[in-house]
Parts: C-alpha cells; structure tokens; sequence
C-alpha cells in the first residue's frame, strides 16, 4: 500500500510531486483565509494527507500537528472532527506521537471518549490505541481513562465496543496511575 520516497519521485517524473510547497499552501490558506468554508476544507484536505507516511516530515515542518491539536479545542464542530481524523491518521509514527505529547494532546484526545458523537469516540479510541505503542504506554492507560472505556465495551455501536476491546486488550499489560 505504502511506497518510498524514492520510489514516488520515480513514478511522478523530473519535476516531483511537490508535496512540501501543496501542503505549505494548504497552512498558508488556513491561516490567512477569512472563510470558514475554506478553512474547514483546509482541514479536510490536511487530514486525509495525515494517513500518508510519505508526508510526515513535512507535516512536522509545517507544524500541522500543532494546527491540529489547537483545533481540538475549537468550538466549530468541523474543525473539531477532522483535527482529530488527522491526528488519528498520523499517530501511529513515533515522532509525531512525541509531539502530541509534548504539546499536551494526550488530555484533550481521551475526553473525546465521552462524547456524544460516535464518530469521534472512534476516532479518539483509535488515537488511543496508536499511542499505546509511544514510549509514554502509561501515560495513555490510566485508570481513570481504563474504567471509562470499559463503559464502551457495552455500547450498542459495534465499532465502538470493538475499539474499546482492542483498546483495554493492548493496555491490560501497561501499569497505570
């Protein structure tokens, strides 16, 4: 599914596929766009490219992990959901999950368990899951956190109670506070 670098360069020919310069544009309309429509495909656009290994490194650069997280706590439920679908789509790679946790995401992601909206509980358990294998397991699988998604191995969404499962099953050997 995935390709490397070099094979990508090879297959988009001389001039490249211009990833960086997209991308930086993409941040560059975010922030200086005064539409919200526009902002809010902005960040649809930035959270599909999340999923793509191939562009963490200018991800990183770009600081859209950053611009991410900020949008977690935004009021506009748009932004809300697809911050999280990128941080979700990137935080299977170690580097970026220092990041969330140096710029504290991990607080704000594990209140999305709570909510009311299944698809961000999704999201959120997904998340989750992907940074249980960070070098900070512990931090992610407290108690408090363990009991609450316990709740979810009852929810009637099967998604839900499926995430909650694998979830509580990856974090059953990680000491917790």
């Amino acid at each position: 599914m995935f390709t490397t670098r070099k094979q990508l360069y090879r297959k988009s020919g001389k001039k490249g596929v211009d990833r960086f310069e997209f991308l930086q544009e993409l941040v560059n309309e975010f922030y200086q766009s005064n539409s919200l429509e526009s902002q809010e495909q902005v960040l649809a656009n930035l959270a599909n490219f999340a999923y793509d290994p191939l562009n963490y490194d200018y991800i990183r650069e770009l600081k859209i992990i950053e611009l991410f997280l900020n949008g977690l706590q935004s009021r506009n439920p748009f932004f809300v959901e697809y911050c999280l679908k990128g941080i979700c789509n990137l935080s299977n790679d170690p580097l970026n999950q220092e990041i969330i946790f140096k710029h504290k995401g991990l607080n704000h992601i594990k209140e999305f368990v709570k909510s009311e909206n299944p698809d961000l509980v999704k999201h959120g358990l997904t998340t989750l899951i992907f940074l249980l294998s960070s070098a900070f397991p512990s931090d992610v699988a407290t108690s408090d956190l363990i009991a609450q998604i316990q709740l979810l191995k009852h929810s009637e969404n099967q998604n839900i109670k499926n995430l909650a499962t694998i979830f509580l099953e990856e974090s059953s050997g990680i000491s917790s506070g």
